[in-house]
């Protein structure tokens, strides 16, 4: 784990000639921003001993309600064998349930159950709590959240449209 010092040496090393490349390249810098803001909501996942692939999950189901595995999947930005991993252990603290979908037997669709819906608005509020705790001298960061969401929607956008010119007609 990177601690202050470590950041700080990065950034440093950043704005110098050494390493140009990071500190322009949005992947990286979007990803330290994540690593950055998340660490202290990390540390109250595992006291609330909850992993981070089981936490999308549950923030997903919440958000969204009931879903099949492969949908949930999608939302959870995470492969479906690590969802149906992490599934398996929420299930088996009753934090979600699995039944058969009713238009595909083949298929399971997942929710949460009460004390899943309880731990996850607990874990959420934190969240909250500790986002605005993180970014309380940050300023306004509407427009950033906005252009974020322009990019992503640009961004699938342009995936879908390469996925379908790499799709053989039929």
């Amino acid at each position: 784990m990177l601690t202050l010092d470590s950041y700080e040496y990065i950034l440093q090393a950043m704005s110098s000639r050494r390493a140009p490349f990071l500190g322009r390249y949005l992947p990286y810098l979007l990803r330290q921003a994540d690593q950055t803001l998340s660490a202290p909501f990390y540390t109250a996942l595992t006291r609330s001993g909850v992993a981070r692939s089981e936490w999308r999950v549950l923030a997903v189901l919440a958000d969204l309600g009931e879903l099949r595995v492969a949908e949930l999947a999608t939302a959870s930005l995470s492969p479906q064998p690590t969802v149906t991993h992490a599934l398996r252990r929420l299930e088996e603290r009753g934090l979600v349930t699995r039944t058969v979908s009713p238009e595909d037997r083949r298929q399971r669709v997942v929710a949460l159950t009460p004390g899943g819906s309880t731990l996850t608005a607990s874990l959420m509020d934190e969240a909250t709590r500790l986002e605005a705790e993180a970014l309380a001298g940050a300023g306004d960061l509407t427009e950033l959240v906005r252009r974020l969401r322009e990019v992503t929607a640009f961004l699938e956008s342009a995936a879908a449209v390469a996925d379908d010119d790499r799709t053989p007609a039929r």
